[in-house]
């Protein structure tokens, strides 16, 4: 990903923030990421989320119950 893909992004990030929420990527519905969590935790961490390893990121995927 380039410097202009992340500030693209980051920007859609700001508008979908502003709208109320973030578009979802994930084909199942029952699956939700907390997008917020991720962002502080990478804050924290001093990483961007693409260099997040998958255990980290499985921290922030909840399943709703059938």
């Amino acid at each position: 990903m380039t410097d202009k893909d992340r500030e693209d992004l980051r920007e859609l990030d700001e508008i979908a923030d502003r709208a109320g929420g973030y578009v979802s990527f994930f084909p199942d519905a029952k699956q939700h990421v907390d997008v917020r969590g991720i962002l502080a935790y990478c804050k924290e961490k001093g990483i961007e989320p693409i260099d997040m390893t998958l255990r980290e990121y499985n921290r922030f995927v909840t399943w709703d119950a059938v």
